[in-house]
């Protein structure tokens, strides 16, 4: 039937194709379970072409209803019986007349609402996310928390989620709200978000998206691996019911050990159709992969959006000045642009893409120019977004196309399950019936054990890490973990709390701390406990950074004895501001390399500290070491207290008040916020402060239209 299939497909494109031969075969499909996705993928190729059966469109109507396509039988047909309307009324949400659920959106809604658990498997274009709306609509649920794997997915799903929902419901997504209990909650957080928070108890629902991170990959134990499975642990415990969701897999291992019932529903469910182009070229043909690169981009729609996806920002960048090169330039000229020139730079990679017409996205880059980014993509305004692996985590676009440059992220293969997720990125449901997805290198092969995730909760054994199992609640611990627990709790003379705490910590890493903090002098100590930061202090700061955190120092160079880590550190501490600090630095990258491509990986590895190592390191190991210093200090009696509060604020929130900092992570950047920031707003809750801003919008004196640009986009609902 494949075969019958793939012929069809092709005999779409000619001027004499036999249409009905074409919609019999699509009945054919439709009518076999095992056939069922090609059948429908053949009625929404016809959608594609519907001009070309204007005399069959009562027939393809009708196979419309069979593939369960009812939001196109709603959009694409005027001609409506009363037989149709009835159909429509059946799959229309409850909740809102213009949403029509497709027959699988439908079942697996259906069995949420009747309280059972489903771990949903599914393609990107399914429509997973507008179930999980339509149970928040239901009004059976008070308190919901949604799990997402990034800060960048938190503020879309907010706004998703607070356009519909505000009214009824209050959102928090930032560790500086404050839930109240006389109100309906919903948390939109990420793992470590709600492994932190103390107000997660008596939960209606729990929904997690891309549950397929729970796994860890190749025997690698990723930290936020461990803090989605300690977070699972702690939703299990707190809430009544679950439904998980993510991208096609074949099978759940491990849930099932975890006392409760739940339905795996594996669906191959299509509303877009991929025609998929393979070009088999080698990973290190370079010359070759652009050339094609440039081949393709030569003979697609110009109106079409592209989406290009590579290893990293380093090929982003490379990519887009091949682009330039070869005159794929649409000059933006904007206040955006000049924008990005000034506060950061016309050598910058980024600042000549986006000049250029062409789009970048990586983890790199500030939230407020990621998305922005993305948001010019999806109106049109740029046709090319080039991206890493940040863009397949869940955030939207509306690429008709993409380009699979790499088969990499970072140094390391991707895998055929990640292959997917990227290709699920073409087309979209009422945007794009039909994408394109073009692969320069050869498609990973399918591997059994990539398209099984394994719940590491409920699979341990004696490999499983020990700070993980202290991190999960004591009713998931296996008994023959808790001896292996109580004795390193024992010999290593950490206690258990500072274990849970800090979960993410490797065991090697908190040992290592821990000796590193015994070795202290007891004039060391004070040193670093001093209130005035000392050089001293920044020392033995610099010192734990190396112990607990070697590995995230290392990717960027700076673990070695004469690394820069410490005068950065210094720098942005006592620096007047965040935007003082990124001109210091970028003035310093400026001048001491050549070439502008140089240049450019200088600006992107800054970024890269200032996101990663200032804005997560930074904070994750100075709470360690208070807790450590504290914990000896009180054993010992040695009378000095630990308090990094201040410290952490600079690296943790961009030199900005907590509650300013929040709004960074909505997409206003620092630079704006640092005119906004007051003493008397400083103190207030987030609520409020947003509530004062958009009161006051037209009446704020010291900014420009761009900034009024940033602060709409974020704060309108």
């Amino acid at each position: 039937m494949f075969s019958e299939f793939q012929n069809r497909v092709a005999s779409l494109e000619k001027e004499d194709a036999d249409l009905f031969g074409y919609l019999k075969s699509a009945n054919d499909l439709l009518s076999n379970p095992a056939d069922e996705s090609l059948g429908r993928e053949l009625v929404i190729r016809a959608l594609d072409k519907k001009k070309k059966f204007l005399g069959y469109a009562g027939l393809l109507k009708n196979l419309v209803r069979k593939a369960g396509l009812y939001p196109y039988l709603n959009s694409e047909f005027s001609n409506l019986t009363v037989e149709d309307e009835y159909l429509l009324s059946v799959y229309r949400s409850t909740h809102s007349e213009k949403f029509i659920f497709h027959s699988m959106q439908l079942k697996i809604f259906n069995l949420l609402m009747g309280g059972h658990n489903v771990v949903l498997s599914a393609p990107t274009s399914m429509g997973k996310s507008a179930i999980a709306d339509s149970l928040l609509a239901s009004g059976k649920y008070s308190r919901i928390v949604i799990v997402v794997p990034t800060i960048a997915l938190i503020d879309e799903t907010r706004r998703r989620v607070a356009e519909k929902f505000s009214s009824s419901y209050e959102i928090i997504y930032h560790s500086s709200q404050v839930a109240r209990s006389f109100r309906k909650t919903i948390y939109i957080l990420t793992q470590e978000r709600v492994n932190e928070r103390k107000d997660i108890l008596d939960i209606d629902l729990f929904i997690i998206d891309e549950f397929y991170k729970l796994s860890f990959k190749r025997g690698s134990y990723d930290e936020r691996a461990i803090s989605l499975n300690i977070a699972l642990s702690k939703l299990l415990v707190s809430s009544k019911q679950f439904f998980m969701i993510g991208p096609s897999i074949d099978d759940v291992t491990g849930l099932s050990s975890l006392g409760r019932n739940y339905f795996f529903l594996p669906s191959s469910f299509n509303t877009v159709a991929l025609n998929i182009f393979k070009y088999d070229i080698d990973a290190n043909s370079k010359d070759l992969k652009n050339s094609t690169l440039v081949k393709i981009l030569q003979s697609r729609n110009n109106a079409n959006q592209t989406l290009i996806y590579c290893k990293s920002p380093n090929a982003a960048a490379e990519i887009a000045t091949l682009l330039i090169s070869e005159g794929f330039s649409d000059n933006y000229d904007s206040e955006y642009v000049n924008w990005i020139k000034e506060k950061y730079s016309s050598n910058w990679s980024y600042s000549k893409a986006i000049n250029a017409g062409i789009g970048i996205h990586h983890g790199a880059l500030p939230r407020a120019i990621q998305q922005f980014t993305v948001d010019l993509f999806n109106s049109g305004v740029l046709k090319i977004l080039i991206c890493t692996s940040t863009i397949i985590e869940g955030v939207n676009t509306t690429a008709e196309n993409v380009i699979i440059y790499d088969n990499r992220n970072g140094v390391g293969s991707i895998d055929r399950f990640t292959h997917n997720n990227i290709k699920g990125r073409a087309g979209r449901m009422n945007v794009h019936f039909v994408g394109n997805v073009h692969c320069l290198e050869r498609i990973p092969e399918k591997k059994i054990e990539n398209q099984v995730v394994e719940i590491p909760l409920g699979t341990q054994d004696e490999n499983s890490p020990l700070n993980f199992i202290a991190g999960i609640e004591e009713v998931h611990i296996q008994p023959e973990l808790k001896d292996s627990l109580e004795k390193y709790v024992a010999s290593a003379q950490v206690p258990l709390w500072i274990l849970k705490k800090h979960a993410t910590f490797s065991i090697e890493s908190l040992r290592a701390a821990n000796d590193y903090v015994n070795f202290l002098s007891f004039f060391e100590l004070r040193a670093v406990c001093s209130p005035k930061v000392s050089a001293e202090g920044l020392e033995i700061i610099c010192g734990a950074l190396k112990v607990a955190a070697s590995a995230a120092l290392r990717n960027l160079n700076l673990h070695g004895e004469k690394s820069d880590l410490k005068l950065k550190i210094s720098k942005y501490l006592f620096a007047e501001s965040h935007q003082s600090y990124l001109d210091e630095v970028i003035d310093w990258v400026l001048k001491n390399n050549e070439s502008e491509f140089e240049k450019s990986v200088g600006i992107d590895r800054e970024l890269k500290i200032i996101r990663n190592i200032f804005g997560f390191t930074v904070p994750s190991v100075l709470s360690l070491l208070q807790d450590l210093i504290n914990y000896r200090s009180e054993i010992g009696n040695l009378k000095v207290i630990a308090n990094f509060g201040f410290v952490t604020s600079k690296f943790e929130y961009n030199h900005l008040p907590k509650n300013f900092s929040a709004l960074e992570e909505m997409g206003i950047p620092v630079q704006t916020l640092q005119k906004l920031v007051h003493e008397k707003l400083s103190s207030v809750n987030l609520n409020v402060l947003i509530r004062y801003i958009r009161w006051n919008f037209n009446e704020i004196k010291n900014i420009d239209n761009l900034d009024r640009a940033f602060i709409a986009r974020a704060l309108k609902y």
